[in-house]
């Protein structure tokens, strides 16, 4: 028998215990403390616990080998064992149960019964009384009245069928001739009646039977009586195609026109994982020095030649190394600074532009060079005669790190596995619910990737990279009941003429096609297959068959045009007319396959 065991831990108190009893789901409760339970060496608390389980209608059997707990438990009258295998035992070893049986009731001791009074009499035995006193002698010439000759027995005869009335022999000497009327009241006196006490079964047995015809013939007639109509309709199939438009505006939606409230739903999917950093960096500084143009005294120029500028960004080449100014400069020379002769201009003095700060273009200590006072090239336009010096660079170091390159995360990118489509599909219907038609593909977004460091940033020791690729992925949907309004409305119009119907308005096929999602054109092609038919409702049945015999019905509704069948089943065999009462009749339209 299943049981509940409660292990009591040192910290709990009586309430803990007491609570764990009244939530245990079976009648036997095995409870097993520690080894050190304080809880437990309270008297009251046994009482409490007994209380407890007798309201609860529990067993509680304490499972221990501590002897001072078994006098505890003895004293409320608590079953004990010193294992969870062993015998249960009560104070009295005879009380033992088995572990893990349930108490058996005892049976109510049965009463017994109570003695029938027996019969003061049986039906026609009289009891018996004093013997009447005999009559006195008549005289010899009077008559003797009829009642007068029969004398009725005091006790029941033997023979059942014969009851009070038979009469009793007289003696020879007494006996005189009788006449003819006293003849016949004795031979009526004498006649058996019949005991009616023994065909009392067989009266009520054919009065029960009677009252089941009666209620079987009422319940055949008014109760039982119950039909289902069915009646198949042939329908005509037409193609439904019409171009629809959507609005993200609900209030702008007019199904009846055919503009539908477009709806979308989205989710967003990542994906994680980690790689490893290849790229390579030279994080250390960059050379700086200055560089000098200066146009030399008795140098030849022309009229164009009197201004020279040098724009920021200038690339200086200084033995094969490349610098770049951090900074333009103008050289103008001015009136008093040139001459004009005969056979040209010279300048009168040296016109310097001063130092320019220029900036390697490279990390790295190999463009630290000695000051240059020839062969320096720039990208700026610098006339022939022109003298281009430098200053000494310096301050380039080089410190080559791992870094996050473009070619790994690319790499790591393409590892990363998103949910398939059917499984982002499916989560996206799943957000919408089944009253919708759904439009187009899914669409997706570009990936958005990041990476920790970021592309191009420093990884630094014991640090593994990781990535995240993030899509988000939307789909368009209509809800059901506006496509069907819409369906309803263009077919409708087109039957024209309130004897036919729809019967099927094509949902269950209906699909969008040629979508286009944008500013200029939100549109689509609704497509599905209508079925019509001639209109048959369920009144149209009801005042057809209600009353009717069944074969009257079937005649009646095949007379209507569409109906290509009709069957009616009865309740039960012996039900010939389908039911006045229309809560008894079931209508099943049904288009014809």
């Amino acid at each position: 028998m299943n049981k509940d065991v409660i292990y009591i831990e040192p910290e709990q108190d009586i309430t803990d215990i007491l609570a764990n009893i009244k939530a245990s789901k079976h009648k036997i409760i095995a409870l097993v403390p520690p080894k050190k339970a304080g809880v437990l060496r309270s008297a009251v608390n046994f009482k409490l616990i007994a209380k407890t389980a007798r309201q609860n209608e529990k067993t509680v059997v304490l499972i221990t080998a501590d002897e001072a707990l078994h006098r505890l438990a003895n004293s409320v009258s608590m079953p004990t064992a010193k294992s969870l295998q062993s015998k249960p035992q009560l104070p009295d070893d005879d009380d033992a149960t088995e572990f893990g049986d349930e108490e058996e009731e005892e049976p109510e001791e049965e009463s017994e019964p109570e003695e029938e009074p027996e019969d003061e009499a049986v039906e026609g035995e009289e009891s018996e009384e004093e013997p009447e006193k005999p009559a006195p002698k008549p005289a010899a010439n009077k008559k003797i009245p009829v009642a007068a000759a029969v004398k009725v027995s005091k006790k029941k005869p033997a023979n059942d069928d014969v009851i009070e009335g038979e009469p009793e022999p007289e003696p020879e000497e007494d006996k005189k001739p009788e006449t003819k009327s006293e003849k016949k009241v004795a031979k009526m006196k004498g006649a058996k009646v019949p005991n009616f006490a023994k065909y009392r079964k067989f009266i009520i047995a054919g009065a029960i039977a009677l009252i089941v015809i009666v209620a079987f013939s009422i319940w055949a007639t008014a109760i039982a009586p119950a039909a289902k109509i069915s009646v198949k309709v042939h329908t005509t199939s037409q193609n439904f195609t019409e171009k629809v438009t959507f609005v993200k505006d609900e209030s702008k939606a007019n199904p009846k026109e055919g503009i539908l409230f477009l709806e979308e739903q989205t989710v967003v999917k990542k994906a994680e994982g980690e790689f490893k950093a290849t790229g390579k960096v030279d994080k250390g500084t960059k050379a700086t020095g200055k560089v000098t143009v200066t146009i030399p005294k008795n140098l030849k120029i022309s009229q164009d030649q009197l201004t020279l500028t040098i724009p920021k960004g200038t690339t200086f080449t200084i033995s094969g190394k490349q610098y770049t100014a951090n900074e333009g400069a103008t050289i103008t020379i001015k009136d008093d600074q040139y001459r004009c002769f005969f056979d040209g201009c010279k300048t009168t003095a040296d016109i310097s532009t001063g130092g320019m700060t220029v900036t390697a273009k490279e990390v790295g200590d190999s463009y630290n060079i000695e000051a240059a006072t020839k062969d320096i090239t720039s990208s700026a336009n610098i006339p022939k005669g022109y003298s281009v010096t430098s200053t000494s660079m310096t301050g380039g170091s080089s410190k080559v790190v791992t870094v996050v390159s473009k070619d790994d995360v690319e790499g790591a990118a393409s590892e990363l596995t998103m949910p398939s489509q059917n499984e982002i599909e499916a989560e996206l219907k799943e957000q919408f619910g089944t009253d919708y038609i759904f439009l187009g593909n899914i669409k997706q977004s570009e990936a958005k990737i990041t990476t920790s460091p970021a592309l191009n940033e420093e990884v630094g020791d014991n640090i593994t990279p990781k990535i995240v690729k993030e899509i988000t992925y939307s789909m368009f949907a209509v809800k059901r009941e506006p496509v069907e309004q819409y369906i309803k409305a263009i077919v409708t119009a087109g039957l024209g003429d309130d004897t036919q119907e729809i019967y099927d308005a094509g949902m269950d096929k209906a699909f969008f096609e040629a979508f286009k999602n944008s500013d200029n054109d939100n549109s689509a092609k609704l497509k599905t297959t209508v079925k019509t038919g001639p209109r048959v409702t369920d009144e149209m049945v009801r005042e057809k068959a209600l009353g009717k015999k069944v074969g009257e019905v079937q005649s009646l509704l095949k007379s209507i045009k569409g109906v290509s069948s009709v069957k009616v089943d009865t309740s039960y065999f012996f039900v010939m007319n389908v039911p006045e009462d229309t809560n008894k009749v079931e209508i099943n339209i049904e288009l014809e396959k």
